[in-house]
């Protein structure tokens, strides 16, 4: 054994070993009164609160309640019982509902071996690994069962209980992402197929994290090329002469309204343009609205919504007369409708592709509710996250907090897209081929689209 070999074990150890002794003495800090507060506040909240409880009708969300009372008593730790928090919070299948560790709980519980997956119609597609492995997992290897369980069945069983989400295909998209974790320094044992056909068998350990602490070489991986943002809020460039590309990445800072501004002029001249939504993941949605009102000739109405209304009186009242009746059913809702944009002088109305993905979300889903009527727009891509809304934020026993949905959205029409996703006019999907060509195969398919 080399002396570098033994002082990387060593190492491993070490940490390892402080890991452990911190948890010890920091992740058992709750009461049961804790923890049965913050389940009862977190139940309390969302039977007010929540705007989509008619999406998961099968739910009966108080007997769920009182289900997750021993449960959360018998966790043994801190973060056993936010784990039990994530499942129940789970139960409510949305997006913008969610349960969050307090800072750092997560670490010295969670790790994963040196292998990145991304999902590509319901397979687990190996993109990334660490130079140690590059020669037992070739990339663009599927995953086919772990500690030989067939993926769905385990993903259905283990994974998926903790995921929020209120979409089938941003289910999956988590599930894959989290497979392989695990305790800290536990195996796993992976069945692959590889690109050519090849099966696989080899076990690994959880222990990316710890290695990378020990040797931040370690961290030095390989991986597929992905299509992926400049890293920047915005970007304007020419993809050829009189084709632009205009890449929004995010609505959640002002700076974008700046950047786009002052790059106008440009982008005026285009005779062709391609809109690149598919690394937004949200934001403002007065921003969104204020850049796509240059390129509309009418005035843009963007989604309307409604959130849950209590009046307590009225509730009482309820349970006898009809007119309050829906107080007392907890159905009395308050709706309105997003800010109309007036169209600016001189919009811009030339055949435009705007590329989406599963990441677009929330503010940018509303970016396209606002440009449902536009007749030059053609959407092209994935289904979008399929999440939106307006979150009230709680804090939690012992440093954590929770979100839950209070407002809903739809098209001005009524059409439902939260629990859905939008759909492109153009579907495309991701397949471990196309991951494997790595290629841009949307941004190809607009190209070759607006020719």
């Amino acid at each position: 054994m080399s002396r570098r070999y033994l002082s990387q074990v060593l190492s491993t150890a070490l940490v390892i070993v402080m890991s452990t002794s911190v948890l010890a003495g920091e992740d058992n800090k709750l009461t049961h009164e804790d923890k049965i507060y913050g389940l009862s506040l977190f139940w309390k909240e969302a039977s007010d609160n929540f705007a989509y409880f008619d999406q998961v009708p099968e739910l009966d969300f108080d007997a769920a309640y009182q289900g997750f009372i021993p449960r959360v008593l018998a966790t043994q730790s801190d973060y056993e019982y936010y784990r039990e928090l994530m499942r129940f919070n789970a139960l409510l299948k949305d997006g913008h509902t969610n349960v969050y560790l307090p800072q750092g709980l997560e670490q010295g519980h969670i790790d994963w071996p040196s292998i990145g997956l991304y999902e590509a119609n319901k397979e687990a597609v190996v993109i990334s690994t660490s130079l140690a492995l590059q020669h037992s997992i070739p990339l663009g290897s599927t995953l086919v069962k772990l500690d030989d369980v067939e993926l769905a069945t385990y993903l259905e069983a283990s994974v998926m209980p903790y995921i929020a989400s209120s979409t089938e295909h941003i289910l999956w998209h988590s599930a894959v992402r989290d497979a392989l974790d695990g305790k800290p320094g536990s195996h796993v044992k992976l069945t692959l197929k590889t690109p050519q056909g090849e099966i696989k068998q080899l076990t690994l350990t959880r222990d990316n994290n710890l290695r990378k602490r020990a040797n931040p070489e370690e961290s030095e991986r390989i991986s597929l090329k992905r299509a992926q943002s400049n890293g920047e809020l915005f970007e304007f460039k020419w993809l050829e002469p009189g084709m632009g590309y205009l890449a929004l990445n995010g609505f959640h800072d002002k700076q974008i309204l700046t950047d786009f501004y002052a790059a106008l002029d440009d982008i005026r001249k285009a005779k062709r343009l391609i809109i690149d939504l598919r690394f937004n993941g949200g934001g403002d949605s007065l921003i969104a609205a204020e850049i796509l009102s240059h390129f509309s000739e009418t005035e843009l109405k963007g989604a309307i919504w409604k959130t849950r209304k209590h009046i307590a009186a009225f509730k009482a009242w309820g349970k006898y007369d009809a007119n309050y009746k829906v107080y007392a059913d907890d159905n009395a809702w308050e709706s309105g409708e997003m800010e109309i944009f007036p169209s600016k002088e001189n919009p811009i109305i030339v055949p435009t592709y705007v590329l989406t993905s599963r990441d677009t979300a929330s503010a940018a889903e509303d970016f396209l509710i606002y440009a449902d009527p536009l007749a030059h727009f053609t959407v092209l891509g994935e289904k979008t996250y399929g999440s939106t809304g307006q979150p009230i934020f709680f804090d939690l026993p012992g440093g954590g907090s929770f979100r839950i949905c209070t407002k809903r959205d739809t098209y001005p029409d009524g059409r439902e897209f939260v629990g859905y996703g939008i759909t492109p006019d153009v579907l495309m999907t991701i397949t471990a081929e196309r991951l494997i060509a790595e290629q841009d195969f949307m941004l190809e398919e607009a190209i070759n689209r607006l020719k």
